[in-house]
């Protein structure tokens, strides 16, 4: 049975934070042979990069100003451009051009760029010179690490990203279409809800096995009255930034 994606997205919580983690290579030791066998990993199947490849995603953003909302849509389009020197430990990175345009008949402009490295244990994203944690392996139910294991803004034994329903369907609609993938993960992280009420933070995506990410969610907010006559209640919902990428298009 497919699942909707909105079905479960309100309701999960750092709390999945609390589950341990490890990020350890699967092996075993085959019969009476006494010899140890690599089983096989399909985490890198979740994010595969080739040169020339690209995707596209539908944005829906809305920008929240003293609890007045604006919002816009737009497309982004994730073109890998060329596979970089492999680093000190012989992993492969990518060059990934991130470009945006207004409609689907605009030229596409370059807004950003990222390298993403692709190592037997991890899948890491690097931009604006922040590097964090997308995958881990072996993908499994529930594990949990740190995002930001490779940058300063969290402790090095933080745990703030979690898998959830692993090798799941899910299908999306978008402007009338239905995309549907028959075996995804999801990857969350919904912070300071519970440390304090005032900041919200929730990043979650989906990658879809032989396809890449196919769904992302981000939603900032910070639950404050700029006056000062209100002060801040996470009742509030004054200032932040609500958006969600919807794959809609790939290929090479």
């Amino acid at each position: 049975m497919k699942q909707n994606y909105a079905a479960y997205f309100p309701t999960l919580r750092s709390a999945a934070g609390r589950l341990g983690s490890a990020v350890l290579l699967a092996v075993a030791v085959a019969g009476c042979q006494n010899e140890t066998e690599v089983l096989p990993n399909p985490g890198p199947e979740y994010y595969p990069l080739a040169v020339g490849t690209y995707r596209i995603y539908d944005v829906a953003d809305t920008t929240w100003r003293n609890n007045a909302p604006t919002a816009s849509r737009f497309q982004f389009r994730e073109q890998v451009e060329a596979e970089l020197s492999p680093d000190a430990t012989g992993q492969p990175a990518y060059r990934v051009v991130r470009s945006r345009r207004a409609t689907a008949t605009d030229a596409w402009a370059v807004d950003s760029v990222l390298t993403v490295t692709v190592g037997r244990q991890t899948v890491t994203e690097q931009r604006n010179n922040r590097r964090s944690v997308e995958l881990v392996f072996p993908v499994a139910e529930g594990k949990v690490w740190n995002i930001n294991a490779f940058n300063a803004q969290d402790t090095i034994i933080a745990e703030n990203r979690f898998y959830r329903n692993v090798g799941q369907p899910l299908s999306l609609t978008r402007n009338g279409k239905t995309y549907a993938y028959e075996n995804t993960v999801t990857t969350i992280n919904d912070v300071a809800v519970e440390a304090n009420a005032a900041y919200t933070t929730i990043l979650r995506t989906t990658f879809a096995a032989g396809t890449g990410p196919v769904y992302r969610v981000r939603r900032r907010f910070f639950h404050c009255d700029n006056t000062g006559t209100l002060g801040c209640n996470p009742s509030l919902n004054y200032q932040g930034q609500s958006r969600s990428e919807v794959l809609i298009e790939s290929g090479k």
